[in-house]
């Protein structure tokens, strides 16, 4: 009988390809032009750190208004961490994939364009330069 042997993962990689590596490169002021785009409401912080954006329902829970929470810097050690907690939770609100998240957040940021020819319309355009 032929025996077969499954080529083991480390435990600490165990998710690493399902994760769109593309989350800790996302830059602070596209993310925030993105939410703010999609009509989330910027609030004022109630913790050290982060901004926190009410989500476009308006919804909230015992007086609390329902919100994502995102680094107020790309400087933390730990910003790859946040832009994961914040993606996961958008497309969770979004109902859709993290990569499709990432993608819209992606083609919303205005690229360099040539003199003379604007941004397509409905495109935020007041992201920090690169």
């Amino acid at each position: 009988m032929t025996s077969y042997m499954r080529r083991s993962i480390d435990p600490r990689d165990q998710y690493r390809r399902w994760i769109d590596p593309r989350h800790s490169s996302l830059r602070l002021a596209d993310v925030v032009a993105y939410l703010q785009g999609c009509g989330w409401k910027s609030l004022p912080p109630d913790r050290p750190g982060l901004l926190a954006f009410q989500e476009p329902t308006g919804e909230s829970v015992n007086g609390r208004p329902v919100c994502q929470f995102v680094p107020d810097s790309e400087e933390y050690d730990n910003y790859a961490m946040l832009m994961f907690e914040l993606i996961t939770g958008l497309a969770e609100y979004e109902d859709r994939s993290a990569s499709q998240v990432i993608d819209d957040i992606l083609r919303s940021v205005p690229r360099d364009l040539p003199a003379g020819i604007a941004a397509k319309p409905g495109r935020p355009s007041e992201v920090a330069s690169r």
